[in-house]
């Protein structure tokens, strides 16, 4: 700051609780709001997803058998936490490189990309795009586990540490709750808006 120039902050003990902590914090927190959603909603429309695999038909316009059909419904979910897998193993890497706070800005192309993907895919008529954004996502999702914590640990006050800390847990249950709302069918629960409802992290990554 320049020389007499003041900032508004509100003191708590003996740390300073400044706008620019709260807005970098909650911004943060938009990560755990994510993972929180995308952790709830891969199950919401199992049932749906199901039929939309069942509609699909190959090359031949042969329907897939009752077999295929459940293994790839199946695999549509499960690739999730392969994703998951794969982003707890990165998130070093990732810190290292990148720092937290870009690393935070830079993961959200992935939230964005498999939000495309979501919805898309039901035009495109291409249960490989179904089950490549579920490991996009998963991926997505694993690596802000790791990045905002340890965000917000690392820019919150010593004695503010565990109380910042709880946003990370907030954030997700209120995107379970969301999950909860939107999933309703006469929201976006239903046959025509189900690609929408897994799409609708572009949002949050967006902001």
């Amino acid at each position: 700051l320049e020389p007499g120039t003041t900032l508004t902050c509100w003191r708590w003990g003996t740390q300073k609780v400044t706008p620019s902590l709260i807005f970098a914090i909650t911004i943060a927190t938009i990560g755990s709001f994510q993972f929180g959603y995308n952790t709830g909603i891969i199950s919401a429309p199992e049932t749906i997803v199901r039929e939309f695999v069942n509609t699909l038909k190959d090359k031949a316009n042969t329907p897939p058998s009752e077999m295929l059909r459940l293994s790839l419904s199946s695999l549509s979910l499960a690739i999730f936490s392969i994703g998951g897998m794969i982003g707890c193993s990165s998130v070093g890497l990732f810190v290292n490189s990148f720092d937290r706070r870009n690393s935070l800005l830079t993961v959200n192309l992935l939230a964005v990309t498999g939000g495309c993907l979501m919805r898309l895919c039901k035009v495109a008529e291409l249960v490989e795009m179904l089950i490549l954004t579920h490991l996009v996502i998963g991926l997505f999702c694993r690596l802000c586990t790791g990045f905002v914590p340890m965000y917000i640990g690392e820019i919150s006050p010593t004695t503010l540490r565990g109380v910042f800390g709880t946003l990370n847990q907030l954030g997700i249950v209120v995107g379970i709750l969301v999950t909860q709302i939107f999933g309703l069918e006469f929201i976006l629960g239903s046959k025509e808006l189900w690609p929408m409802l897994l799409g609708f992290p572009i949002s949050p990554a967006m902001l």
